[in-house]
C-alpha cells in the first residue's frame, strides 16, 4: 500500500494544489468505473453489484463537480464518468445498475448535485435519449422513500438537479423531508441521526454539509436557511476540537472508512459564505486535516483508495462499505467550487491550537480534551449494534487521535476483544467477556460524562469519566453484581513494536512504550491493587494501527457493590508516578463532582 504523497508527490496547500490532488485521486476511480460493473474490485459490501459498482461511478463527482463549478476543465475524466453513468441508469442497457432506491438512492445525491453546479459537464453533452433516461432515473429518486435518518436529504439533492435544469418535482414531498431532517436537531448546533441514532461524523459530514450546499446554493427558503446555518455556526465552535494539531481528527462512530470527508465541513462552510470561525482558522484546520491523509498509506499501487482508515483494512469497516465508498471523501474538495478571490482561499491559514484545553459538549454527550496538540474524546454514548463494530465505535469510554480505538474481533480471549478504554467483565473466569454496549441512560455534567449500563440484566455500572491533566483523565465506575465476575480494564492501544514494550509493569499500574507513545493505566484505589497485564490484540483490530499492544488491569468482583477507581494515561513519554501525582489524581476521582 501506498500514500498519496509517495504516488501523486507533495500536496501543495493552495487552491491548485487541492485541484491536483482531486484529479489524482479519482483518475483510477474514474477509470475503473468506465470499464463497466465487471472490472469492479471485489468487497465484502452488503450491496448488491450494481448499487457497489454505481458508488464507483458516482462518488468522484462530488470533488470533480465543484472543481467544473469554477470552470476547472478535466475532460478525460467526465468523458469516463458520462461512458459509466448513462448505462448505469439505463434499464435497457447490460451495465444497468437498478432503479433509485435502497443504495442507490444515496448515489442520486450525487447526481443531482453535480447536474446543479456542473450541467455544462454532465447534462450539456448529452443526447436527448440519455437526457430522458437521466430525468427518469433521478425523478425515480425524488419519489423514492428514504431511511428515517440523514437520508432524507437524498431525493431532495436529486430533485434539486432536476429543479435547475427546469424540470418541477414534488415541492411538498421536499419540504417534508426538509421538515423531517429538522426534527433531528439538537442543541449546539448537533443532529441525531435519526430517531435512537448517533451523535457522529455525520453531522459534519452529511447534515450540515447538505445543508450549507443547499443554502450556499440559494435552494432553502429564507427562514430555513437561517436555521440550519445556524446550527451549523454553533456546531463549528464545538467540532474544531475533535481536530490535533496535526490535523488529525479523532476517530469516533461509523462510515471512517470515508477518510477525509471528516473534515468536508470546514469547505462547506466557505461554500455558504458563513464565517463560523475565521477564516484562516477554517482554511488551517482543513489544509491541516488533508495533509495528514495525504501521509496515509490508503491507496492501492494502482491509485484507487482502499476500504478502511489508517491503512487497508475490511474488518474494521461497516459491512455497507466497497470498493467505491472511500470516494465519498471527495466531498472535501467543495471549496474548489469556489473562485480564487474567495477568503477561505486568501486566508493564510492560522497555526493550530497549541495550549492544552477541555471542551464539554452535552449534546455529543462528550468531553474533548487537547494536550500537546493531540485530542482525547471521553464518550458517554453507547450503540445498538446493527453495523459490524458497533459497540467499539460508539461505546467506547475514550477515543484518540493518536491511539485510535479497536474493533474486537471475537469475545474468547482479552486479545481477540481488544478492550482499549473499556471494562470488560466476564462471568465464566474469562471464557467470554463482555463490555458496554447499549447505555441505559448518560449525560455531560460539567466537564463529566456520566453514563448507566448493564451487560448482564443483574449487573449494573454507573461509569463517570473526566480528564484531569498533562495527559490522563480519571474513571469511576460503581458495579453493583448479583453474580461472581472477572474484570480487566484497558488503556489505550499503541502501535506494536518489539523493540519497547513494557514501560510500567508494577504495583500500581501498567503501562507501555512504543512507536513514540506512552500509555498508562492506573488503579487508585489504596486498599486492593489490580494486576497488570500486557495484551496484544488480534492483529488489525486497530483503526490506525495495524498491530497493537494494550495494558489492562485485572481483578475478579465477588457478588457485591464495588468502586473501581482508575487513571489513564496518553502522551509522548512516560509519566511520572509518585505519591503526589498518586494523590491529586486520587482526589480528582474522589471528587463529589466526579
Amino acid at each position: 500500500m501506498s500514500t498519496p504523497a509517495q504516488l501523486y508527490g507533495t500536496l501543495s496547500p493552495t487552491r491548485d494544489g487541492w485541484a491536483r490532488a482531486l484529479l489524482a485521486l479519482i483518475a483510477p476511480a474514474t477509470r475503473l468505473a468506465a470499464l463497466g460493473p465487471d472490472r469492479q474490485p471485489v468487497s465484502a459490501s452488503s450491496n448488491d453489484p450494481g448499487a457497489t459498482w454505481l458508488e464507483l461511478v458516482t462518488r468522484p463527482l462530488w470533488g470533480l463537480a465543484a472543481h467544473a463549478a469554477s470552470g476547472g476543465r478535466a475532460d478525460e475524466r467526465w468523458d469516463e464518468v458520462r461512458r459509466a453513468l448513462l448505462p448505469a441508469l439505463d434499464p435497457r442497457h447490460d451495465w444497468h445498475a437498478g432503479p433509485p432506491s435502497g443504495q442507490r438512492l444515496v448515489e442520486s445525491a450525487a447526481i443531482g448535485y453535480a447536474l446543479a453546479v456542473a450541467p455544462h459537464e454532465l447534462w450539456d453533452p448529452l443526447s436527448g435519449a440519455d437526457r430522458d433516461v437521466l430525468v427518469r432515473w433521478l425523478t425515480a429518486a425524488t419519489e423514492s422513500t428514504p431511511h428515517d435518518n440523514n437520508w432524507h436529504f437524498f431525493p431532495v439533492l436529486a430533485g434539486l438537479g432536476l429543479e435547475r435544469l427546469g424540470i418541477a418535482t414534488g415541492a411538498d414531498r421536499r419540504r417534508a423531508h426538509l421538515d423531517r431532517l429538522e426534527q433531528f436537531a439538537l442543541a449546539d448546533g448537533w443532529y441525531r441521526d435519526g430517531d435512537g441514532g448517533g451523535q457522529d461524523y455525520y453531522n459534519p459530514f452529511a447534515f450540515h454539509w447538505y445543508g450549507l450546499v443547499l443554502a450556499g446554493l440559494g435552494a432553502l427558503e429564507p427562514d430555513r436557511a437561517q436555521r440550519l446555518t445556524a446550527r451549523s455556526g454553533a456546531f463549528a465552535g464545538q467540532f474544531q476540537h475533535w481536530f490535533a494539531a496535526d490535523g488529525s481528527a479523532v476517530p469516533f462512530g461509523r462510515s471512517l472508512g470515508y477518510r477525509f470527508a471528516q473534515g468536508a465541513f470546514w469547505g462547506a462552510l466557505a461554500f455558504a459564505d458563513l464565517p463560523a470561525l475565521p477564516w484562516d482558522r477554517v482554511r488551517g484546520l482543513a489544509d491541516r486535516h488533508l495533509a495528514w491523509w495525504w501521509q496515509r498509506p490508503i491507496a492501492s499501487e494502482d491509485g484507487l483508495l482502499t476500504v478502511g482508515y489508517g491503512y487497508p483494512n475490511g474488518g474494521i469497516v461497516e459491512q455497507y462499505l466497497g470498493a467505491g465508498s472511500p470516494y465519498w471523501s471527495t466531498k472535501f474538495f467543495l471549496p474548489l467550487a469556489l473562485p480564487p478571490e474567495h477568503p477561505f482561499w486568501t486566508a493564510a491559514g492560522s497555526a493550530p491550537a497549541d495550549e492544552d484545553a477541555v471542551s464539554a459538549q452535552p449534546a455529543p454527550k462528550a468531553v474533548v480534551s487537547r494536550h500537546r496538540g493531540d485530542v482525547v474524546l471521553l464518550n458517554g454514548q453507547g450503540w445498538r449494534d446493527w453495523a459490524r463494530g458497533g459497540a467499539a465505535k460508539y461505546a467506547k469510554f475514550a477515543y484518540s487521535t493518536r491511539a485510535g480505538f479497536s474493533v474486537p474481533a471475537g469475545d474468547r480471549s482479552l486479545a481477540a476483544g481488544a478492550f482499549d478504554s473499556m471494562l470488560a467483565l466476564s462471568d465464566d473466569a474469562g471464557r467470554r467477556w463482555r463490555a458496554r454496549e447499549e447505555v441505559d441512560d448518560s449525560r455531560v455534567d460539567g466537564g463529566v460524562v456520566r453514563a448507566r449500563w448493564s451487560p448482564w440484566p443483574d449487573v449494573t455500572v454507573e461509569t463517570s469519566l473526566a480528564p484531569f491533566r498533562d495527559g490522563w483523565h480519571v474513571r469511576l465506575h460503581r458495579l453493583v453484581t448479583a453474580r461472581a465476575l472477572a474484570g480487566a480494564e484497558g488503556a489505550f492501544s499503541l502501535p506494536w513494536s518489539a523493540a519497547a514494550l513494557p514501560a510500567t509493569h508494577g504495583p500500581v499500574g501498567c503501562g507501555a512504550q512504543s512507536g513514540g507513545l506512552s500509555t498508562v493505566i492506573v488503579d487508585l484505589d489504596p486498599d486492593r491493587v489490580r494486576a497488570g497485564e500486557l495484551v496484544v490484540p488480534f492483529a488489525g483490530t486497530n483503526v490506525l494501527h495495524p498491530r497493537t499492544v494494550l495494558p489492562m488491569l485485572r481483578a475478579d468482583y465477588p457478588p457485591g457493590e464495588h468502586r473501581i477507581a482508575t487513571a489513564v494515561y496518553l502522551g509522548d513519554e512516560p509519566p511520572r508516578i509518585d505519591d503526589e501525582i498518586l494523590t491529586a489524581l486520587r482526589a480528582a476521582v474522589s471528587r463529589p463532582g466526579t
